[in-house]
């Protein structure tokens, strides 16, 4: 049954039909057209599929008639029961007729659908989608060069509330790319999902048998079994695209994004740090002041040496300051290193892979196959 079905809706190449795509409605072709196009497909398919079912049980009575009517005959069975079995054959094939007719309309319907207007849509589509990569390329290779030519040096800012705005930033920053990252993959993951879902729904109606060649099976090829140039298209279509990896994109994003939340991590602890240094200073302000007014010294009007007495006493607590104040200053250090270097280094990364990867992608689409005159 699904074997009739295929070749009556997918089947051989429509000789009889010439392109005759016009460029101009190209323009006018959106995605709710290709969708209803696809549409309209899936209901005359379903249609076609009830006909082929209606067609199978007719012929299956037909058969077994035909059967019956074969025995009786051969074994000399009384005349009325022949005439009657006949009668019932002879309802049968206007039925059949019909159904088969029924068929084969409904699938020059198919036919028309498929090889003019969802022909037509998808080399809009795919002409749409070379001038979306060649913009692509143009722009991810400026970024690149921008980048490139940028003269990256990050100096941590000195107000806490700036501080802490970088904090968050740069979470920010992280989170954009992160979603960045995952909305690229799923967008490329999409388009090839789409062309190896509907190039792999043409392939079904193909009858394909493989082909042995002194090299071994040949590779499988709509053109050689003569089929409808959608069937082409599609097919070069699936090649190109699924060749074409997004992992190193996704890599490069993926590792700019670790190097933020690295950032981020230093960041925090600079800011760990530097309350640090700030609760020991106000904790040895607050220890002078108390010393000062137990030994009745006043630090406004007494002298260094009277001062130099009173932070002897407190020296432990002065050396702990200043080895946090050098661990704070290492720690700006690193925050400013990292991001002077990492964030340029990072994103040329990212960059130069969307050039690379677009560029593919461009030159894939420029491979596959598409009717003269589109």
């Amino acid at each position: 049954m699904y074997g009739k079905l295929k070749r009556s809706a997918f089947g051989a190449a429509n000789k009889d039909k010439a392109w005759n795509g016009n460029p101009e409605k190209e323009a006018c072709v959106t995605s709710a057209n290709l969708s209803s196009t696809l549409e309209k497909l899936y209901v005359w398919e379903r249609k076609l599929y009830k006909e082929v079912k209606v067609e199978e049980r007719l012929r299956v009575i037909y058969d077994k008639e035909w059967k019956k009517l074969k025995e009786l005959d051969d074994r000399g069975a009384e005349s009325s029961k022949i005439d009657a079995t006949h009668d019932s054959i002879k309802k049968l094939l206007p039925k059949i007729k019909v159904s088969v007719s029924t068929v084969d309309a409904i699938s020059r319907r198919i036919h028309k659908l498929r090889d003019e207007e969802l022909q037509s849509q998808l080399n809009a589509l795919i002409h749409r989608f070379m001038g979306m990569w060649k913009f692509m390329v143009e722009c991810h290779q400026k970024q690149l060069k921008a980048t490139l030519e940028a003269r990256t040096h990050v100096q941590l800012a000195k107000a806490s509330t700036e501080r802490n705005s970088s904090i968050e930033a740069t979470q920010r920053l992280e989170m954009e790319i992160l979603n960045w990252a995952a909305g690229f993959s799923d967008w490329v993951n999409t388009q090839k999902a789409f062309v190896k879902f509907l190039n792999g729904c043409l392939m079904k109606c193909l009858l394909q048998e493989p082909e042995e060649t002194p090299d071994g099976i040949a590779p499988f090829s709509p053109t050689r079994l003569g089929a409808p140039s959608i069937f082409i298209t599609c097919n070069d279509w699936q090649r190109a695209i699924e060749n074409v990896s997004e992992t190193e994109v996704s890599k490069a994003m993926h590792d700019f994004a670790s190097m933020l939340h690295q950032l981020h991590e230093k960041l925090d602890e600079e800011r760990h740090q530097r309350l640090k240094v700030e609760y020991l200073s106000k904790l040895l302000e607050k220890r002078v002041k108390s010393l000062c007014r137990e030994r009745g010294i006043n630090l406004d009007s007494e002298g260094t040496t009277e001062c130099g007495i009173v932070h002897a006493d407190l020296d432990s607590m002065k050396n702990r300051l200043d080895e946090e104040k050098t661990r704070h200053e290492e720690a700006i250090k690193q925050v400013n290193d990292a991001a002077s270097q990492g964030l340029r280094a990072g994103l040329i990364r990212v960059f130069k892979a969307l050039d690379i990867f677009s560029l593919e992608m461009l030159k894939s689409y420029e491979q596959v196959r598409i009717p003269n005159g589109e």
